[in-house]
C-alpha cells in the first residue's frame, strides 16, 4: 500500500530552556548543554527534510516565556525557513509556557501555519503532488493558563471548514488544489493539554479520552506531558513527549514520532531519537562485588553500557544491596573517590574529543551485611533490640506509633509531613526494617555475638 501522507508529530521544543541538575563541569560540557535543546530542533529540521515530510506539526511550548531569548526565536526561525525552502509545511500551536500574544508575534516564513487563540481553526495538508489529503485542527493559548476544555470546540467535521478557510484565503483555484465537497480526508487533532488528568502536571486544557474519540479524528497529536505515550490506537491519542530531556525526572530517549497514513488510512508511527544530552537512572547492585577493585570495574562496566554514540549521557548512579563495603561507602571516602575516579575517565576522553557518560550523583542505598538471625538469638544489646522491634511489628498501630514518635523533630515541614503521611503501611514496615539493620550494624561494631 502506498503512503498518502508523511508528517512528523513534535512537541514541548522549549527552546533556551535550560538543562538542570548540574555543577562544576568542564567547558566543553557546559557548552555542550547550553546548546542541547538547539541540537535537537536542528536534528528534527534535518529528521523532516531526509524523511521528505509534507507537514511538521509542533504541539505547543515551543520555548519558555520567562527564558525566551532572541536567539531562541532566531534558532526557530532559521529552521522554519530550511523547512519551508524544502516545501514542507509546519503548523504551531502555543501552549501555557509560550502563550500566543500581540507582543509575541512574529513573522514566519511561508508555509507556516500559527493557529489564533480565539477558537479552533482548521487547516489543508498538501501531499508532494499538491493534492489535499488531511485536514489539521487546533488551537493555541491566549495566557498561561486555559482550564476549559477546549476540544468541546472542535469541529467534527473539519474539512467544512478548511474548506471554507481555504476560499477566503485563496479565491477561486485550480480543480486539481480544491477539496470535492464530500470528500473526508485524514483528520488530525493539535492540542496542548491533559488527557484523563495526569499526576505532577497542571491540568491545562483538560479533557478524557473519550471526548477526543467523540470527535471522529484520526490522529490526536498531543503536547505538554513531557513523556512520550501512545494513549490509544484507533484512533491514535498520541503524546510526542519533549525533544531533550532538561533534567534527571526527564530520563530516557527524547524526540518525534514520523507518521506515515497509508492510502486506506491505516497509521504507522515510527520513534525517532533526538536528544543530544540524555539522562539516566542507574543502579548496581553490590551483592556479589567483595572488593574496592571489584567495585570499580563493575561501575566502569555499566558506564560502557550507558555509553551511546552522538550524544552526551548523564548518569545518576545508586548503590544498592549488602555488601561489606558498606561502611566504608557511607563513612569513609569510597564513594567520593569512585565518583573521582568515573570523572577522570570521562575528562580523558573528552580531551580525544569522544562523547562522555558524566556522572550528576554518585547515591549510596546499600546495607551492611548483618547476620540478623544470628544476632537475634545473641544474649546483646542488638539481640534485644531486634527481638523488641519483632514485638512491635505484630502490630500496625505500634508501628505507626513509633515511626510518629522517630518524625516529631519534623513537624514543622508541613510537605515533608504530607508525603510521609501519604505512604502506604508496608512502606512504613521498610523503614523501620532499614533502621533497624542500621543500628544492628552500628552496634555489632562494639559487641560480638554471643
Amino acid at each position: 500500500m502506498s503512503r498518502m501522507l508523511r508528517f512528523i508529530h513534535a512537541a514541548d521544543l522549549h527552546l533556551d530552556s535550560p538543562l538542570r541538575g548540574l555543577q562544576t563541569l568542564p567547558d566543553v560540557l557546559q557548552e555542550r548543554l547550553e546548546q542541547g535543546v538547539f541540537r535537537a530542533w536542528d536534528r528534527l529540521v534535518d529528521l523532516a527534510i531526509q524523511v521528505e515530510a509534507d507537514a511538521v506539526l509542533l504541539s505547543g511550548d515551543l520555548h519558555d516565556s520567562t527564558h525566551r531569548s532572541l536567539r531562541a526565536v532566531w534558532r526557530l526561525e532559521r529552521g522554519m525557513k530550511r523547512l519551508s525552502d524544502k516545501g514542507i509545511a509546519v503548523f504551531i500551536i502555543h501552549g501555557n509556557h509560550d502563550p500566543l500574544t500581540e507582543e509575541d508575534t512574529w513573522s514566519w516564513p511561508s508555509g507556516v501555519t500559527v493557529f489564533g487563540t480565539d477558537k479552533p481553526s482548521c487547516h489543508l495538508i498538501y501531499n508532494r503532488s499538491g493534492k489535499p489529503v488531511a485536514v489539521v485542527t487546533g488551537m493555541s493559548y491566549g495566557q498561561k493558563a486555559v482550564y476549559d476544555n477546549i476540544v468541546m470546540h472542535y469541529p467534527e467535521q473539519p474539512e467544512h471548514h478548511a474548506k471554507e478557510h481555504q476560499l477566503q484565503v485563496v479565491g477561486s483555484m485550480d480543480d486539481g488544489n480544491v477539496m470535492p465537497s464530500s470528500e473526508r480526508l485524514y483528520r488530525i487533532g493539535m492540542l496542548h493539554g491533559t488527557v484523563d488528568g495526569r499526576a505532577e502536571h497542571d491540568p491545562y486544557a483538560p479533557c478524557s479520552r473519550g471526548d477526543l474519540i467523540r470527535k471522529g479524528y484520526d490522529y490526536w497529536a498531543l503536547g505538554h506531558i513531557h513523556k512520550r505515550e501512545v494513549i490509544q490506537e484507533q484512533p491514535y491519542i498520541v503524546y510526542a513527549g519533549n525533544i531533550q530531556g532538561r533534567h534527571i525526572k526527564e530520563k530516557g530517549a527524547k524526540g518525534v514520532y514520523v507518521v506515515d497514513v497509508l492510502e486506506d488510512g491505516a497509521t504507522e508511527l515510527v520513534f525517532h531519537p533526538l536528544d543530544d544530552v540524555r539522562w539516566f537512572d542507574e543502579s548496581l547492585s553490590l551483592q556479589m562485588i567483595e572488593t574496592k577493585q571489584d567495585l570499580l570495574e563493575a561501575m566502569f562496566a555499566l558506564v560502557e553500557e550507558v555509553r551511546g554514540t552522538d550524544r552526551l549521557s548523564c548518569v545518576r548512579l545508586t548503590l544498592t544491596g549488602s555488601s561489606e563495603l558498606h561502611t566504608e561507602l557511607k563513612r569513609g571516602r569510597l564513594a567520593i573517590e569512585l565518583e573521582e575516579a568515573w570523572r577522570e575517565a570521562e575528562r580523558l576522553r573528552l580531551e580525544e574529543g569522544l562523547d562522555a557518560v558524566w556522572p550528576i550523583q554518585l547515591r549510596v542505598h546499600s546495607q551492611a551485611v548483618v547476620d540478623m538471625a544470628a544476632w537475634r538469638e545473641s544474649e546483646s544489646f542488638a539481640g534485644e533490640l531486634i527481638r523488641m522491634t519483632d514485638i512491635v511489628c505484630e502490630s500496625d498501630d505500634a508501628v505507626e506509633e513509633l515511626i510518629q514518635e522517630a518524625l516529631l523533630t519534623l513537624g514543622g515541614n508541613l510537605k515533608l509531613q504530607q508525603w510521609l503521611g501519604s505512604q502506604p503501611v508496608e512502606v512504613r514496615r521498610k523503614w523501620l526494617e532499614e533502621a533497624l539493620i542500621v543500628a544492628v550494624d552500628m552496634l555489632q561494631g562494639e559487641e560480638q555475638l554471643t
